[in-house]
């Protein structure tokens, strides 16, 4: 009887863990299902993550320079001292550009959604959208074609310039065409300047080619520039500090419109052809007309990094005429004032308008010894616009720096 009793124990034992059994087995099927889609969703967040970096490859260097060197952005922490003063301009001494001071199309695609046809061009031909390459947006060509940007069609100002930024993997990357077109009465494409292979350029107006020049060293690995100084019969043209064509008259060169043109034609994976703030603006009167007639001069050609009261080196002709009028007028005296457009806080503006207002004062006391007594500076941030604040165009017009006669 008591064997009888055992063995219906262990029966009853062995029928509840067959119970018990499935239960378990059932979470532990579960855990492992869960395990498993916690691991698949890892792996897509990679893959996501990875889609939406940079579509190249972005080198330390350029990513401190980000943000746009126009832009007023605010950054994290407070704005610089303005003792910074300027960069090295050793390069540029033979630099002599000088952008227009009305800016009439200037696009550094802010706010553009991503993967979008760039909203303020028109489309010739070719694939183009918008893409993201660090913390910047550029226009990225993925095929051979051609944009325009949205203005007016009609004769060019008798005085302007034309800028746009392009990126560069580095020396050992080749194929890439960038191009600046000038656009006819007709529609056809009359002028282009030519960035080929990140080492030769070329100047073709009128189907003849006017310049042919290879740069001293292949590009580095970064963002450079492309830059046209043009008259109704004169054309200057640059890539960075290096004067690549200087034509002293044109015949029969009326254009009425501009173009972009970008060709890949060599396929390098990892390597897209990006361009970013394109800018046109209309030439004016010279730094002494200005000041003959208006005790007032007002540049855009004092250019600054986002955020920073340190004058970039592109400043260096601007500058130069500044201290030209000073040291050739000892009597001359100027305030020097900054002035921002309403991106970012206004304080921080009032603040970051006034340093680099005082570094433009430090640079022309060290370079041309100008006597401190003979300049003040100040910063009006955001307060004094001469244009609007809600376009492109308009915040650009609004960051510049003013000189008064005092």
């Amino acid at each position: 009887m008591r064997n009888l009793a055992s063995f219906l124990v262990v029966v009853a034992l062995c029928v509840g863990l067959m119970f018990v059994s499935s239960p378990a087995k059932a979470q532990f099927g579960d855990l492992k299902n869960k395990l498993k889609e916690k691991a698949q969703q890892k792996a897509n967040e990679k893959v996501d993550k990875a889609l939406n970096k940079a579509p190249a490859d972005t080198t330390k260097a350029a990513e401190k320079t980000a943000q746009s060197k126009d832009k007023t952005a605010q950054p994290a922490g407070a704005a610089t001292s303005g003792t910074a003063a300027a960069e090295d301009m050793t390069l540029f001494t033979k630099y002599d550009f000088v952008p227009g001071d009305k800016v009439i199309f200037y696009d550094d695609l802010a706010n553009e959604e991503i993967g979008e046809f760039p909203s303020r061009w028109k489309l010739d031909n070719g694939v183009f959208e918008v893409a993201k390459q660090g913390a910047e947006n550029y226009i990225m060509c993925t095929d051979k074609g051609s944009i325009r940007p949205k203005i007016a069609t009609g004769p060019l100002p008798p005085k302007y310039t034309v800028e746009m930024e392009f990126y560069c993997k580095g020396p050992d990357f080749k194929g890439h065409w960038f191009t600046i077109q000038w656009v006819g009465a007709n529609d056809e494409i009359i002028g282009e300047l030519w960035m080929k292979d990140n080492h030769a350029t070329r100047l073709r107006i009128l189907e003849k080619d006017l310049a042919d020049k290879a740069l001293p060293a292949d590009l580095s690995a970064g963002k450079h520039t492309m830059r046209v100084m043009a008259t109704t019969t004169t054309l200057k043209c640059y890539i960075d500090n290096e004067r690549v064509a200087n034509v002293p008259a044109t015949e029969g060169f009326a254009p009425v419109g501009l173009g972009v043109l970008m060709d890949p034609w060599t396929d390098e994976p990892g390597n897209p052809m990006l361009i970013r703030n394109f800018r046109f603006a209309e030439g004016g009167k010279t730094l002494k007309e200005q000041l003959d007639e208006t005790g007032r001069i007002v540049t855009h050609g004092i250019l600054f990094d986002s955020g920073s009261d340190k004058i970039r080196a592109e400043s260096c002709r601007t500058l130069a005429d500044i201290g030209q009028l000073l040291t050739g007028n000892p009597a001359l005296r100027l305030s020097i004032e900054g002035h921002t457009d309403t991106d970012g806080a206004a304080d921080y503006n009032l603040t970051l308008s006034g340093n680099r207002a005082k570094s433009v004062k430090s640079y022309l006391m060290t370079t041309f010894k100008i006597d401190g007594a003979r300049l003040e500076s100040k910063g009006w941030g955001e307060t004094k616009p001469i244009d609007k604040n809600d376009t492109a165009e308009g915040k650009a017009n609004n960051r510049r720096v003013e000189l008064i006669k005092l």
